[in-house]
């Protein structure tokens, strides 16, 4: 590979004789590369679109490393294949709203296909795939981070978004599927010309059995091993985002003896926004809202099961909730439904946890420490949930602290969900006072006796 990496440089710098105009365009023609591209700064300004597509025939028709490249470019029936389970993303490609713009970067003799996107004003969704002949065994996976985001245009750092990646294991590649980044952008602050970086990870897994067993929760102990790949760069057009359908509602309602105002519910073609405000004088932090609209004619949308499902604003003043997208399956009558919520008393937001006696403080209903193992000055703690079935949530912030105020991060955090409740393994650093406090993130869903069902106003 690095033999054609060389000769692809060599092809650069030599199929054209158009001084220093054309010095630094190969990282840039070996992102750009697809001759179908709408934009003629697909390429570089300096290059005629005459010369820039015989540029493309040319390194087609002498290097195998780049003609292999455009081989294994994949279509769009594979896209719709890979979402098709994503009523948001499936609906967006089946009305074309999806750019198709074929992006390849380098690092070294490392490679990252970007070939498609979806973005509106406030989503943007990457689909991502490795080179064909790269292979993963068992245990092995692939992460991909955003590593910084600028405005292509101003060179400014983009911030205010949050974004939810799925990786890439050996039956991603082995199905010849994507991996998917999907970002929201609070404040709808997404650019359409921008570049990205994204670091990309190997991650991969070892356990060795243990002979002496204390607990099943030790049986394997799994080492991490952690090799940074490569920064992959893109440089994206966005093409001009439609415009989001917004209903304004503002009614208020009472969940659980919780007073919330379903102030209004905005749709984009990527995803639905419902955005709720909550009262001060609520008792307990309301953490979830469980919603789904329904349209006339039976069609249901509902909440975003992948990604970012919720963010809260600020001091919990209320939330968006995101749910599927019905921006392409029009109806005349539309109804929103709250079927649950999630409640944490505001008096149970912090508990204590007496790690030598296995209590809680205060106690909390259906809520027990049902095992504690230390080892080498840290400590597991296995707590036990009672929820419905199948359902799994982090219960716990990420930063924690002991009595004297000292804070730390926790070690790690698992859930493994069964028929009657959920159990939480999380590790710490052993306190040396036998005591950590603890902050409450998520709890279980509690349903009313009967869904709450607002009426979408329709505009006229």
């Amino acid at each position: 590979m690095s033999d054609n990496n060389e000769k692809f440089n060599k092809l650069v710098s030599e199929s054209f004789k158009y001084p220093e105009k054309l010095s630094g365009t190969g990282d840039r023609l070996r992102m750009r590369m697809n001759k179908h591209r709408r934009k003629k700064r697909s390429f570089v300004a300096s290059i005629s679109a005459l010369a820039a597509s015989l540029m493309f025939v040319l390194l087609v028709n002498t290097s195998t490393a780049f003609a292999n490249v455009v081989a294994e470019m994949p279509v769009i029936g594979q896209l719709a294949e890979f979402v098709k389970l994503n009523k948001s993303l499936s609906k967006a490609i089946e009305n074309d709203y999806v750019q198709e713009i074929n992006l390849i970067a380098w690092d070294g003799d490392r490679s990252l296909f970007l070939p498609y996107v979806i973005a509106d004003e406030k989503n943007l969704v990457l689909f991502l795939r490795l080179p064909d002949e790269y292979k993963l065994e068992d245990g092995e996976w692939i992460n991909i981070f955003i590593d910084n985001m600028e405005d292509g245009k101003t060179g400014e750092k983009i911030e205010g978004y949050s974004y939810s990646s799925s990786g890439i294991s050996p039956d991603t590649i082995k199905d010849n599927s994507f991996a998917i980044i999907q970002c929201y952008f609070a404040d709808g602050n997404l650019p359409k010309s921008l570049d990205i970086e994204l670091e990309m990870n190997h991650e991969s897994r070892t356990a060795e059995h243990k002979e002496e067993e204390t607990s099943i929760y030790d049986e394997y102990e799994p080492e991490i091993h952690l090799e940074k790949m490569g920064v992959f760069k893109f440089s994206l057009d966005l093409h001009d985002f439609a415009e989001p359908i917004i209903y304004e509602i503002n009614e208020k309602h009472t969940v659980m003896g919780q007073q919330i105002v379903v102030d209004n519910i905005k749709v984009y073609p990527a995803g639905t926004e419902v955005n709720f405000l909550f009262s001060d004088d609520n008792t307990a932090w309301i953490k979830g809202i469980d919603a789904e609209v329904l349209l006339e004619n039976g069609s249901v949308y509902k909440g975003n099961g992948n990604g970012i499902s919720a963010m809260h604003y600020a001091e919990n003043k209320g939330m968006s909730v995101f749910i599927e997208s019905n921006y392409f399956d029009k109806s005349e009558k539309q109804k929103l439904v709250i079927k649950a919520v999630r409640l944490l008393n505001k008096d149970e937001e912090y508990i204590t946890v007496d790690v030598d006696n296995k209590t809680i403080e205060p106690k909390v209903k259906g809520m027990e420490l049902k095992q504690v193992i230390s080892k080498s000055g840290n400590a597991t703690l296995v707590f036990f949930t009672e929820t419905e079935k199948g359902d799994s949530f982090g219960m716990f912030d990420f930063k924690y602290s002991d009595t004297g105020g000292n804070e730390y991060e926790l070690k790690s955090e698992g859930t493994s969900p069964g028929n009657n409740g959920m159990e939480t393994m999380i590790t710490i650093k052993s306190p040396t006072d036998g005591k950590v406090i603890l902050k409450r993130a998520l709890t279980p869903r509690i349903y009313p006796d009967r869904p709450i069902d607002i009426n979408i106003p329709m505009p006229k």
